[in-house]
């Protein structure tokens, strides 16, 4: 079966090393070895949200920005859905849940759960744009993280902050597949 990658708050890795977790240096993670009964690490073990955004394809926006940390300039990355994506609105009704389509493009933040084909996209194409835990929200999604020292660069910083994609110097790489996620925000 292989690895299970985990999702450990730093607060809780020395659980997770008893329960004999593995630390992946390279990618940041907790893990759970080959052999080793997931039970045990159930409280880590990422469970993707609902998708509550929806395309038949998407783009893939870089751009730069300073780290906080280091002080040099930075690639990062983000989640663009083009005009036609569908966003799921949800009522206090359950049954009123509908999906709506938008007629502008949307850039994605806090991004968490999408299909393995597009997480390996992201991994192949922007290897430091990953799921990592974030102090701030309390909570995983996948963020930047500075080429340099590695720091984490959250939604905040990068999107929220700077504004849109859309300006010049940003790089946009249509991919032509669908794409299904959960987002904390959308703007553009």
């Amino acid at each position: 079966m292989g690895r299970i990658d985990l999702q450990v708050p730093f607060a809780e890795k020395e659980g997770a090393k008893r329960l004999g977790a593995r630390w992946d240096a390279r990618e940041r993670t907790w893990y759970i070895p080959e052999g080793l009964d997931r039970g045990s690490f159930k409280q880590w073990l990422p469970e993707p949200p609902a998708p509550n955004v929806r395309a038949p394809s998407w783009l893939l926006a870089c751009s730069t920005r300073m780290c906080w940390r280091c002080r040099v300039l930075s690639r990062v990355f983000a989640i663009v859905l083009p005009a036609g994506y569908e966003a799921l609105m949800v009522d206090d009704d359950p049954a009123n849940d509908h999906w709506q389509r938008s007629e502008e493009r949307a850039l994605l933040s806090y991004v968490d759960g999408m299909p393995p084909s597009v997480a390996a996209q992201l991994q192949r194409l922007a290897p430091r744009y990953r799921v990592d835990y974030s102090q701030t929200t309390h909570s995983f999604y996948r963020m930047n993280h500075c080429e340099h020292c590695e720091a984490k660069l959250g939604d905040f910083e990068t999107i929220e902050e700077r504004g849109t994609f859309d300006q010049p110097g940003v790089e946009l790489l249509e991919l032509h597949e669908p794409f299904a996620g959960w987002c904390g925000s959308r703007t553009l």
